[in-house]
């Protein structure tokens, strides 16, 4: 539950701020459950400004609370945060997890929603374990994302597996030749089911082709998902990059050390100090006006009825 962040108005460290909780339906269908944290503007003391957005995006079977502890060190610096629950996690929709597929579409849904406000200024992506991979599975197609960080990402899905196949993860050791026979049935099944290949989840051929700034970490101690992953994906990766390796295991909380060294990376991958924020007069009218349009198209179709029922809506380009 949103609640457990806390107040909606709060202080942190000095700076005034708030949180929106609300639901976001996404291309595909999905309603993601997301909270959007933003410093608060003094309208009458101060020009309005854009603030730069950390998107953050959680590992498998967790939610957006995850993103708790970096609420502050990032509103401090007077960066938003937006962080949602994937499909089929917490309290968004969605019958399943893809581990980085169907998620790098919802993350295009949440960008695309931002992107829309005149506040919005540059945005990094903040993603750890499922939460990596669907970062790297999503910036090779969008260069315009400023930054990324990306905590724990395996090489590639069916590696993984095979390593947790042999690597006593689970309770009967198989020969080689089960274990591929295995993974083959899991993989159709998953096919039928879930609408998505295993074995095209392969973050490190996205990485070849990304190049935005990248911080990668992983825990020296992490027995799930092995750090020699993250260096594969990292030694692949085009663009500027920095790796650490960071105290803890997989799902170990990132210590506040670690949490100020990534919000200072994306003060400086994303040149907060040389960017211009401010809001022009300009912005503020064009979203005014779509705003209009927007409500106008609603009222028209809850005039019309069941026009809804009848109207056929075209995809997204």
């Amino acid at each position: 539950d949103a609640s457990c962040f806390g107040p909606s108005e709060f202080l942190a460290r000095g700076v005034r701020a708030s949180r929106r909780d609300f639901r976001l339906q996404t291309r595909r269908g999905t309603s993601l459950a997301c909270s959007h944290f933003v410093p608060r503007q003094d309208i009458d003391a101060e020009p309005l400004q854009k603030f730069p957005v950390i998107v953050y995006l959680h590992g498998n079977s967790s939610n957006r609370l995850e993103a708790a502890n970096i609420v502050s060190a990032l509103l401090s610096r007077r960066i938003a945060l937006f962080c949602f629950d994937a499909g089929g996690c917490g309290q968004s929709g969605g019958e399943y997890v893809s581990l980085g597929w169907h998620e790098r579409d919802d993350l295009a849904s949440v960008v695309e929603h931002l992107r829309r406000s005149p506040f919005c200024g540059p945005i990094g992506l903040w993603g750890r374990s499922m939460g990596a991979v669907t970062a790297l599975l999503y910036v090779d197609e969008d260069p315009a994302v400023g930054a990324m960080c990306a905590d724990s990402p395996f090489e590639s899905l069916s590696r993984l597996a095979r390593e947790m196949a042999e690597g006593g993860h689970v309770h009967l050791r198989c020969p080689s030749w089960m274990i591929s026979l295995v993974l083959a049935i899991v993989r159709l099944r998953v096919q039928a089911l879930a609408g998505f290949d295993l074995e095209k989840i392969r973050p490190r051929e996205h990485a070849e082709r990304s190049f935005i700034p990248a911080i990668f970490l992983h825990g020296e101690d992490d027995t799930f998902v092995a750090p020699q992953h993250s260096r594969d994906v990292y030694n692949a990766y085009a663009g500027d990059k920095e790796y650490f390796l960071v105290e803890g295991g997989h799902n170990t909380r990132r210590s506040d050390e670690v949490v100020e060294q990534v919000v200072g990376f994306f003060q400086r991958a994303l040149r907060l100090d040389e960017m211009n924020l401010s809001v022009t007069p300009e912005a503020l009218g064009l979203a005014s006006s779509l705003a209009s349009t927007t409500a106008a198209a609603a009222a028209a179709i809850a005039e019309s009825g069941d026009g809804l029922l009848r109207m056929r809506i075209p995809p997204p380009p």
